[in-house]
């Protein structure tokens, strides 16, 4: 595995999103199968959770509904309206407590009707980011449904393409952690310190060759994240909620080949 970085690259953050249900077909003898139909409906709460770019609050109201009278099953599903056909091939979860429940993913070409299944992730969620990656797919309705049980604690959801892979070795990376301590004196000299902050990791990242698309990548992390927004960092054994520290600087090696150095600095 490699460092990767995951960010929100196709606009999920201004995505429509539109909350509705997916009801399952059956086969011929009236036995489940695949073929799943959206229709408009308002099932979920606080959908709009989903994309503000805050891992806090959760969104709510999310699961896999079985009406006891009928029989029939319905399947909470989040659709997020890309305005134009969007090319995809993962998406990236934060869950503020572990869930065992089923997430799928489907897309469609219209607002209603039967949506193509991209997958459903059954693994266990972790507390924080879970990455799910899939074979990549176009179009311009994509949509994370509920498919099993009652999936709690979403803050945040986007989707993304080819997460930017960094070309680094152990040697190129310096992880510290600041004191995050306030120093500061009174009139009279007294002297006082007052811990401001939990204890929060910084990576500086030496990325000694990058392609001029990938420098292009970068460059449009930080138009769009700066360091006002969080994104995700994978460190080949964990998932990261981090934020850029410093501008970046690129220098020409080559033709069409950079340099850099990335600080990325973990957020609570």
């Amino acid at each position: 595995m490699a460092h990767r970085l995951y960010y929100d690259n196709v606009g999920t953050s201004t995505a429509t999103i539109n909350d509705g249900t997916l009801t399952p077909g059956t086969d011929n003898a009236g036995n489940p199968n695949d073929v799943y139909t959206f229709s408009d409906t308002n099932t979920i709460t606080n959908e709009s959770r989903a994309t503000d770019r805050n891992t806090v609050n959760a969104m709510t109201s999310f699961s896999k509904n079985l009406n006891s009278e009928t029989g029939a099953t319905t399947i909470d599903s989040l659709q997020f309206d890309f305005g134009t056909s969007t090319t995809i091939d993962f998406v990236a979860l934060f869950f503020n407590a572990s869930e065992t429940d089923s997430i799928g993913v489907h897309h469609d070409d219209a607002s209603t009707g039967v949506v193509t299944n991209v997958g459903t992730f059954t693994a266990d969620f972790t507390t924080k980011w879970n990455i799910r990656r899939f074979t990549q797919a176009s179009n311009r309705y994509w949509h994370i449904s509920a498919m099993s049980g009652t999936v709690d604690g979403i803050t945040e959801i986007f989707f993304g393409a080819n997460s930017l892979e960094l070309p680094i070795s152990g040697a190129g990376i310096t992880i510290s952690k600041p004191y995050n301590s306030f120093i500061a004196s009174t009139y009279n000299n007294t002297e006082f310190t007052n811990k401001i902050d939990t204890d929060l990791r910084t990576w500086q990242l030496k990325i000694p060759l990058l392609t001029e698309s990938d420098k292009t990548a970068l460059e449009s992390l930080q138009s769009d994240y700066k360091n006002l927004y969080t994104f995700v960092y994978y460190d080949e054994s964990e998932y990261h909620t981090v934020r850029l520290g410093k501008p970046l600087t690129f220098n020409q090696v080559a033709t069409n080949t950079y340099s850099t150095s990335i600080t990325l600095q973990e957020s609570a």
